[in-house]
């Protein structure tokens, strides 16, 4: 069976057309008003008023007023936002025209205070993105920030079996995307394969994936996409507020809990704090035939925010911690060429032992702290300056099974000091032009502590970069946004190394580099929108890619660098559509992209090798010309009474371009269907939702032909069940949820699994979840 994405022309005529309903004089409503100051009433010149269901809005004029019409009847959510204020949303039923003026900073009886995000209409014009919500990312309690993002079309994830996973969009992945922990450049050597990020996905309560080129805006690193942990806006009046949550997992017999509590300072408006913090600990994993031995994982994370705002001033402070220990699939490790051969050609692990949840060598263990200040001042109505900056040091250690008792002497351990700066500067120019100019800088220093008798993986390096960008808004009307923007960056590379003669040398790299960009949405009709976003992007390379030799201890695997390496410069164009059918019984969305990537990195197989430490696969860091192009479709149709039909698609096809054949390791093509039950309320029970869900993933055919150590895996078939209700309780509520994955324990391998060679995936889990809310988080 082959998935032919047959669907997608027929989305792609479907959002093409308006929905029938949106449409006629029914659809002449008008909501209009003032926005004004909460405590003295002002009016708040050129609030922005937003509908983000209709990708439809306005701004006020010098005296607050706006209007939005051509609405139908109907229920929408508003979105206000000012300079120098709290993003705050109103739900409104239109009847007929409404008159209602919105009031900023603090107005609990009519304006419940929002999350401050980075997706408003003004933000990402053209880039195609989404969210995973607060309420989404409880449904993927257990599950790693890879997996939770991976429900999105065109997102999955590159895995070093079943407890390390890495985003992928579009097909591109480590260095390529840019994960922003609470808008601070997340830095913790993310270029192995096996470095997940170090961060907790619950430290946010809410996960924004741009899935286009965005360098302009946020830097090198971003020719992929950008992963984003929102920031969370705290409470600044209300009782103290919060959650706690327990988790457990059949498969590896996990357990897991966070917890959070917020408030504001009684006393002192506008002060709010946070504290959150996680656990999980899981043992062994099971695939649908045996143990995988040595797959057991131990995380833990804390966070801690406080925050002041005013009408001109905010001040906040963020510190996180996380700490993680795992195991590396002790079957990837094989002592010589003819049993490496052998496990590779056998289909199972050479060596399989019972479950555990001891954790032994090969291993690694990661700590990463982040602390953040943040200061922004409102110079006047038109304009806000916000200052950045962040603190990160990562420690990194790799344990591999050595001989004479030294198994608990890393193997590799590295130490990453980074310093980041940002200013960013937006205001308006008249009523539909604005403006943002930002300098970003970052300082770097990675060292190889001493001890661990093994020349270094990579050798001590640091980094200097700085850049400056300009972002130009127009609002030509209530139905077109324009966006252009420019970025300016250099960076230089300083490396402390010994070379193959044992010579201290101390090579440099110096690289400029540039990125443009344009975007426009347009919304045709009010159930119909078009982003389109043409960027250039950049990314300079890796001292991993510069300058790796040896063995890889978490990826099991040898890599070897290339110092002739250049930038990589990227030409991506996004193509969004969506649109309301059906009178809005159903809702579509089509993205496609085309990326061409000159000097192209990426790691080619390159046979096998022997060491004293054993046999490994050997890959070489390369350069190529590449296009990659693709479709990513989602479609969900309200059926009869509760039920909904919901399908997710994505395909992706990368050529290396020098080569004339198929790039290595890009994403096979993947439909999900899903069967959603959703009833208004059950008993006492609301929010009651029971949906089952079939996935299949095909085999990858569109492979270099002869370079891969073993055929790509089969097609393989996942079905899923999962199930989650609310119910109040006193001053909060209960929530309890029910997953379950691959309940016919189906036995498969995933192309973009690294271990993939030695053995298969998980098996059937199950998942159960229960979270008590309480207090205004409720």
């Amino acid at each position: 069976m082959r998935f032919s994405l047959s669907v997608i022309p027929l989305l792609a005529l479907v959002v093409a057309q308006p929905a029938a309903a949106q449409s006629g004089e029914a659809c002449a409503l008008t909501v209009s008003g003032r926005v004004i100051d909460a405590h003295d009433r002002a009016p708040l010149a050129f609030a922005e008023v937003f509908i983000p269901a209709l990708s439809k809005g306005t701004v006020a004029d010098a005296e607050g007023r706006y209007a939005i019409s051509g609405l139908c009847p109907g229920t929408y959510l508003l979105r206000v936002a000012h300079l120098g204020c709290e993003t705050v949303e109103r739900e409104v039923r239109l009847t007929a025209d409404l008159t209602l003026d919105l009031r900023l900073e603090h107005h609990a009886s009519e304006l419940r205070a929002l999350e401050v995000i980075q997706d408003r209409p003004d933000e990402q014009v053209g880039q195609a993105h989404a969210q995973v919500d607060r309420d989404a990312m409880e449904r993927g309690s257990g599950r790693t920030l890879g997996e939770m993002i991976a429900v999105i079309p065109g997102v999955s994830t590159l895995n070093s079996g079943p407890t390390i996973s890495k985003p992928m969009v579009h097909g591109l992945t480590g260095n390529r995307v840019l994960v922003l922990n609470q808008g601070v450049r997340q830095e913790d050597q993310q270029w192995g394969s096996e470095h997940a990020p170090n961060l907790d996905p619950f430290s946010s309560d809410r996960l924004t994936v741009v899935k286009g080129a965005a360098s302009v805006q946020y830097g090198s690193d971003a020719i992929g996409g950008v992963v984003i942990t929102e920031p969370v806006e705290l409470p600044r009046e209300g009782p103290v507020s919060g959650e706690l949550r327990g988790v457990g997992m059949w498969n590896g017999r996990a357990i897991g809990g966070n917890g959070l509590l917020q408030g504001a300072v009684k006393g002192v408006q506008g002060l709010g704090w946070r504290v959150q913090g996680s656990s999980r600990s899981m043992g062994d994993s099971r695939s649908a035939d045996y143990n995988l031995s040595n797959t057991g994982m131990h995380e833990s994370g804390a966070s801690a925010s406080i925050g002041y705002r005013n009408h001109r001033w905010n001040a906040s402070a963020f510190g996180s911690w996380y700490a993680r220990e795992l195991g590396i699939l002790r079957a990837a490790h094989i002592g010589n060429l003819t049993d490496l051969q052998n496990a590779i050609s056998s289909g199972e692990p050479w060596y399989i032992g019972d479950y555990t949840r001891a954790i032994d060598a090969p291993r690694q263990t990661v700590e990463h702290l982040l602390a953040k200040a943040e200061l922004g001042y409102a110079m006047s109505e038109r304009g806000r300056l916000v200052l950045t900056y962040g603190y990160q040091t990562d420690d990194r250690q790799e344990y591999d099974i050595r001989r004479g008792g030294r198994s608990d002497r890393p193997a590799l351990d590295l130490n990453l000091i980074t310093h980041t700066g940002d200013a960013v500067y937006k205001h308006w120019i008249g009523k539909k032009v604005h403006r943002k100019v930002g300098f970003s800088g970052v300082d770097q220093e990675n060292t190889n502590v001493p001890g661990t008798g093994i020349r270094p993986l990579i050798p001590n390096y640091s980094k200097q970069s700085g850049g400056a960008f300009l972002i130009e808004h127009v609002t030509v009307n209530e139905r077109l946004e324009l966006e252009a923007g420019a970025r300016l960056e250099l960076t230089r590379l300083q490396v402390v190394k010994y070379d193959r003669s044992d010579a201290l040398i101390r090579p440099e790299h110096e690289f400029t580099n540039h990125a443009l960009s344009i975007g426009a949405n347009w919304s045709p009709a009010d159930s119909a929108r078009i982003r389109f976003n043409l960027s250039t992007a950049f990314r300079p390379p890796h001292v991993s890619e510069l300058y790796s030799e040896g063995l890889h201890h978490g990826s099991a695997a040898i890599e070897t660098g290339d110092s002739a390496l250049q930038s990589e410069r990227a030409l991506k164009g996004v193509l969004d559509l969506e649109t309301a059918l059906f009178n809005g019984r159903a809702h579509a969305l089509l993205t496609a992209h085309v990326s061409h990537i000159n000097h192209f990195i990426y790691l080619r197989p390159a046979g096998y090798q022997l060491t004293i430490r054993g046999a490994f696969p050997v890959f070489t860091y390369v350069a190529t010309d590449a296009l990659l192009s693709g479709l990513d479709a989602a479609f969900d149709l309200r059926l009869v009474g509760p039920f909904t039909w919901r399908l997710r698609a994505s395909t992706v096809h990368g050529r290396d371009l020098t080569n004339d054949e198929w790039l290595f390791q890009m994403p096979s093509d993947r439909v999900e269907n899903s069967i959603a039950y959703a009833p208004l309320s059950t008993g006492g029970w609301k929010e009651v939702e029971v949906a089952a869900t079939s996935s299949f993933v095909f085999e990858q055919q569109r492979i270099p032909v002869g370079l891969d150590f073993t055929a790509p895996p089969s097609t393989y078939h996942l079905v899923g069940l999962s199930a989650s209700a609310v119910r109040p309780l006193r001053k909060g509520e209960i929530r309890l949820g029910l997953r379950g994955s691959n309940l016919l324990n189906a036995a498969y391998r995933d192309y973009l699994d690294r271990f993939r060679y030695y053995a298969d995936a998980r098996g059937i889990d199950i998942a159960i979840w229960i979270t008590y809310r309480f207090g205004g988080h409720a």
